[in-house]
């Protein structure tokens, strides 16, 4: 065991950096980024279109203080921390400030760097609704709020109650809310003072619960759930080894298992449904969804480039979401029951395809009307029927290439 514990959370992100690298590469080459900057230009194309015309009582303070305050209140901490350093770490606990100041200094400067990304963004808008303080004044309030809600956030895992530890991350969150909102909307002093209030009530309240001297067992689970999103992310590139993860129960999509008639035919079809449904797969899928048909829906109602910006972020996302669902296909890949039990293989990987056809065609229906019906609504009829027309195009076209590519590695 290393003796420096600074060199040795050193060592330990190196090791991460150099096992992701490879995973780095097969996404490069996947032609994600170059959809991830199309989908960005596109935002950012309505967001100008947006910003040229704003209308009239838009809650530009509101939308302002709950963006920042969602980035302000996140405070995640990367600690390379395993279950085995609970047997070669524990003894020295009292060590353990040394190996976690780099863990806190690399979370806070991540973290302030997205919020000022963001609030970079946001600045336009907020000169046009008349506030008493500029932008550039409020960055150093920002990152004093970011510091405070990081080093609240440390406090919230070391306490020893789960119930205690939600109410302090209410609390602080409703404080952060306020505090930003002062800064936003009343005069700098008056508003550091509140902030500065607000703060010292989070620090005291976060006294009282019962704390542990270091949290092991959460920064455990922190790290595991860490690594299980690089992981989820990066097999919709590639194949890789997956770590343990709790399903999930999504009683709303669970019914869809129900529906399948029982049978030696859908067994398959059973096994990959509930493999959607159950796992992070479907959870990401819902979330791309989402987030798309958000983007979507304020694309095609800005008017940006006629009403074809919104079409064009629906198509990319109807693709992500595409590449997303056909991840479905790497699951039970190596499972060893496969040759225990007499169930042909060809079955498996038309099952494969038909779940992922069929969560593809209705993640690309909600993204094909939210873009067109916000279009739609403002008389652009045209791009309308093109983003439906554009995501259910890619359906098919997707799960040919699935199927191909499965058939591809059956054969290797």
């Amino acid at each position: 065991m290393e003796a420096d514990l600074e060199a040795l959370r050193r060592k330990r992100a190196e090791a991460w950096r150099k096992a992701v690298t490879p995973y780095v590469r097969d996404m490069a080459r996947s032609g994600f980024p170059s959809v991830a900057v199309l989908a960005a230009l596109a935002a950012l194309s309505g967001y100008t279109a947006f910003l040229e015309n704003v209308p009239p009582g838009f809650p530009i303070a509101a939308v302002g203080a709950a963006l920042m305050t969602l980035l302000l209140v996140r405070s995640p901490l990367r600690t390379h921390l395993r279950p085995a350093d609970a047997v070669f770490l524990m003894p020295r606990e009292r060590e353990m400030e040394r190996y976690m100041k780099a863990a806190r200094r690399s979370g806070y400067l991540s973290g302030s760097a997205l919020t000022l990304a963001v609030w970079l963004l946001y600045a336009p808008l907020y000169g046009q609704s008349g506030a008493p303080t500029g932008a550039a004044a409020l960055v150093p309030a920002l990152l004093v709020l970011k510091a405070a809600n990081d080093a609240g956030a440390w406090q919230e895992r070391r306490m020893a109650r789960e119930t205690a530890r939600r109410l302090c991350r209410l609390l602080r969150t409703a404080l952060t809310l306020a505090a930003v909102c002062a800064l936003l909307t009343k005069p700098l002093i008056a508003a550091l003072g509140f902030a500065a209030a607000a703060a010292a009530l989070q620090a005291a309240v976060c006294r009282l619960p019962a704390r542990h001297r270091f949290p092991w067992q959460r920064l455990f689970d922190e790290e595991a759930r860490t690594r299980r999103l690089y992981e989820r992310f990066f097999r919709s590139f590639t194949d890789l080894p997956s770590e343990a993860e709790a399903p999930a129960r999504r009683p709303y999509a669970a019914w869809i298992a129900g529906a399948i008639r029982h049978g030696r035919h859908n067994t398959y079809l059973m096994l990959y449904t509930l493999t959607l449904v159950r796992t992070d797969i479907g959870g990401m899928l819902i979330r791309l969804t989402a987030v798309g048909a958000l983007a979507g829906a304020v694309t095609g109602a800005s008017g940006a480039l006629a009403g074809w910006a919104g079409a064009i972020v629906a198509w990319l996302f109807a693709l992500a979401a595409g590449v997303q669902a056909g991840t479905v296909r790497h699951a039970h890949r190596h499972a060893v029951w496969r040759h225990l039990y007499p169930l042909p293989e060809a079955g498996r990987r038309r099952a494969a395809v038909r779940v992922a056809a069929a969560a593809h065609f209705a993640g690309a229906v909600l993204l094909g009307l939210a873009a067109g019906l916000s279009a739609a609504l403002d008389g652009r009829y045209a791009p309308a029927l093109a983003a439906l027309a554009g995501c259910l195009a890619l359906v098919p076209a997707t799960a040919l290439r699935l199927r191909r590519n499965m058939e591809r590695e059956a054969v290797e």
